[in-house]
């Protein structure tokens, strides 16, 4: 069983692994595609803009499968990292890490990406056409909505990461 000063430190590193790796799927997107994010965007901003377009709609599988991938992977390579580091890693350890390695990256996201980047810098790329200076682009509260939602996401995706890992390793409980 690892301690928790180890756990802790080994989940902080690989979670801001996830948030860079993350932050720069979504950079990409952005490049790639920006209103491929649309229906993530505050609900004055998705009404005034409407639906994604056909090319954010073709590229949305591409960016999806290594983000959902990513979501799955590290968290389970700091549980591998983890176990190297101490042995079995039982259910609870694992539980444990599996949600501070994604509370790391939700809020990384909350403060970073949808507060910092989205309310306040407002890079070009990220302002869709025709939306300029709607309210939406200054909605913390909105954002941190979104993180209290993904709280509920760290908290199911754990539970299934961390059943999968004592399955996977033929831990008991």
């Amino acid at each position: 069983m690892p301690s928790w000063q180890v756990l802790a430190t080994n989940a902080l590193l690989y979670g801001a692994v996830l948030s860079l790796v993350l932050g720069a799927v979504i950079t990409i997107s952005f490049v790639l595609a920006p209103d491929i994010w649309v229906g993530d965007y505050p609900p004055d901003i998705r009404a005034k803009f409407g639906e994604m377009s056909p090319r954010a709609a073709r590229l949305r599988p591409f960016v999806a499968v290594p983000f959902f991938v990513s979501l799955a992977a590290i968290p389970l390579l700091a549980l591998s990292r983890l176990a190297d580091r101490v042995g079995a890693v039982p259910f609870l350890p694992a539980f444990a890490s599996t949600f501070l390695v994604l509370l790391v990256f939700n809020t990384f996201d909350l403060v970073l990406a949808d507060w910092l980047i989205f309310c306040k810098i407002q890079p070009r790329r990220v302002i869709l056409p025709g939306t300029e200076g709607m309210a939406g682009y200054r909605d913390y509260r909105f954002h941190f909505v979104g993180f209290l939602k993904g709280l509920g996401f760290c908290l199911a995706a754990a539970l299934i990461i961390a059943g999968a890992w004592i399955s996977w390793r033929g831990i008991s409980v």
